[in-house]
Parts: C-alpha cells; sequence; structure tokens
C-alpha cells in the first residue's frame, strides 16, 4: 500500500513539475490569447445555437412558418389552375358564340342589302319610271 502512495505521491509531484515547466514555457499573454479564443468560440457556438432556434420556428411556425405558406401558396396555384380550366371551357364557348353571331351578321346585313336594294328599285320605279 505504501508503495501505490509512493507511486500516487511522484505522479502528482511529476504533473506539478510538468505545469511549472508549461507556465513558464507560456508566457501569460498566451493564456489570455487562449482563453479569449475559447471564450469567444463558446459565444459564437451561442449566437449560432440562437440563430437555429430562430430560423427553425420561422420554417416550422404552424400559423405563420415559411412551410405553411408554401402549402397554402401551392394549394392556391392548383384551385386558380383548376378555375382556369372552366374558364377556358366559357372562353371557348363565348369564342364559338361570337363567331355564330358574326355569321348572323353577314346573313341578316346581306339580306337587309338586298331588301333595300328591293325597296329603292321599287322607290324608282313608282315615281320615275311610271311618269
Amino acid at each position: 500500500m505504501s508503495e501505490s502512495k509512493s507511486e500516487v505521491t511522484t505522479l502528482m509531484k511529476e504533473i506539478l513539475d510538468e505545469l511549472s515547466s508549461m507556465k513558464k514555457n507560456l508566457p501569460s499573454g498566451d493564456l489570455k490569447i487562449i482563453q479569449m479564443s475559447v471564450e469567444e468560440l463558446k459565444q459564437s457556438q451561442a449566437d449560432m445555437k440562437k440563430d437555429l432556434s430562430d430560423l427553425k420556428k420561422k420554417l416550422l411556425d404552424p400559423d405563420n412558418g415559411v412551410i405553411v405558406r408554401v402549402n397554402e401558396t401551392t394549394k392556391f396555384i392548383q384551385e386558380q389552375k383548376e378555375n382556369d380550366k372552366e374558364h377556358e371551357k366559357e372562353y371557348k364557348d363565348l369564342l364559338l358564340e361570337h363567331a355564330e353571331l358574326v355569321k348572323w351578321k353577314g346573313t341578316v346585313t346581306k339580306t337587309l342589302w338586298i331588301i333595300f336594294s328591293a325597296l329603292v328599285g321599287l322607290f324608282a320605279k313608282m315615281f320615275f319610271i311610271d311618269k
């Protein structure tokens, strides 16, 4: 048992010697710089955690999150496409009706010109030719 105590004591002395040699080799300024660097790393890590948390909240928020908005936009676009299909059918029907009206107008115009010509001819015959 005394051997293990002496081994521990020897080991502790070696550790203390190493620590004092490290103190001598590293100026206190270098230790401060290392300590400040470690503190900056801790602060940066904490900031990154906060930023990731904020980003996660913005993405996954069930009320106003980005994913919810994208889903709503996708749903709106799909509804618009369905409405466009319905409107396209109505538009085609209106174009067909318009074409039929233009054709009918052409027929009526020709008929009116024939009637007008006939009336002018009758008036001309009644007033000018019979005399």
